[in-house]
């Protein structure tokens, strides 16, 4: 029987000193994509078709919404100072599930400011750096 699960309770922690974003995030996902290339076909003398040889590579993002916020030590502050570098992460979709996904992700620094009166929010789209890995919680 398929088992399914809402998001949540769940964790979000990134950077090498760990800094846990959990309670600002209103939306996270991992999101894996695929580029197929394949090669042309060869026709041969004697009359026969080569097929192309096909190859795939996938690319991870992580990706979500949060809460901002606008302290030293935050989540804002913290991907203005650590962009473009190579940065851990540990994901926990669902804390009950006992499943996690682990990286390594690239920061763009995050949205400041939003509506006037209202709780500014940024989207966030962060390439990860090779596959991650999705396994248990130990």
């Amino acid at each position: 029987m398929t088992q399914f699960y809402k998001l949540g309770p769940g964790s979000l922690t990134v950077g090498t000193v760990p800094l846990d974003v959990t309670a600002q995030i209103t939306a996270c996902k991992v999101t894996a994509s695929e580029n197929v290339r394949t090669g042309d076909d060869l026709d041969l003398l004697d009359g026969t078709t080569l097929a192309g040889e096909e190859s795939a590579t996938y690319r991870f993002t992580i990706s979500g919404n949060l809460v901002q916020d606008l302290a030293a030590a935050g989540v804002v502050a913290w991907s203005w100072t650590n962009k473009g570098t190579e940065q851990p992460f540990t994901f926990i979709p669902a804390t009950a599930e006992g499943r996690k996904v682990t990286g390594t992700l690239v920061p763009v620094p995050l949205d400041v400011g939003g509506d006037a009166k209202s709780r500014p929010r940024a989207d966030f789209t962060w390439r990860c750096i090779g596959d991650p890995d999705l396994a248990a919680v130990v």
